[in-house]
């Protein structure tokens, strides 16, 4: 690359995430991913991150399978 110049890097923010979550219904992280536009790694990244911070629960559902959901009051 000329200059040194890095590549452009989309930035994705708590609060796309958090916004395309709700405390009323389980998202799955497909649907998280659609509705930020990300990647399967950055939604999972960050979704874990909120988990860590009390923001967001992850929850079971059928199978091995799991959702994300907003902790109510965030």
């Amino acid at each position: 690359m000329k200059g040194g110049k890095t590549r452009f890097q989309q930035k994705f923010t708590e609060d796309m995430f958090l916004n395309a979550l709700s405390i009323d219904s389980i998202k799955s992280t497909s649907t998280v991913m659609s509705l930020v536009g990300c990647s399967r790694s950055t939604a999972k990244n960050m979704l874990y991150k909120l988990v860590n911070e009390g923001k967001v629960n992850k929850i079971k559902i059928e199978g091995d399978g799991y959702g994300w959901q907003k902790v109510k009051g965030d």
